[in-house]
């Protein structure tokens, strides 16, 4: 991925309101891997105490998205199709990175996976996730 590329990975991120509502903060990014940050806030938890899980499975889905967007040619947009989670660990006060891969890009579909962990590296959750490769007309 060239700088420029790069650069707009960046700016998109800065132009999706969802993301920021959340708080997700772009880590790294390269062709066909993404990492996010979301920093733990109070406002994520639900009522036992634990990051909902709502919040770990949009920022899984986030990642994944950029990642299959660094895959894309030129007039091409993808678009999701499925995603499962698998949730493996509670997070009560810490932030969590998602490390998103493109494990395959094909002709009309991505597919990527995705790690979510906290800081110290503690495996939370790991998604898989399908997206659509559409042409632009």
């Amino acid at each position: 991925m060239t700088e420029q590329e790069l650069e707009i990975i960046r700016q998109r991120h800065a132009e999706s309101s969802f993301g920021q509502l959340l708080g997700f903060e772009p880590v790294e990014a390269a062709p066909g891997r993404v990492v996010l940050r979301l920093p733990f806030s109070a406002r994520l938890l639900q009522s036992l105490g634990r990051v909902h899980g709502g919040a770990l499975f949009s920022l899984a889905d986030h990642a994944s998205g950029w990642a299959a967007y660094s895959m894309l040619g030129q007039g091409e947009r993808c678009a999701t199709l499925e995603m499962k989670i698998n949730y493996i660990a509670a997070v009560h006060d810490e932030d969590c990175l998602a490390v998103a891969q493109v494990v395959h890009r094909g002709r009309t579909s991505i597919v990527v996976e995705s790690d979510i962990k906290t800081n110290d590296g503690r495996l939370v959750a790991k998604t898989l996730a399908t997206f659509i490769v559409l042409k632009e007309s």
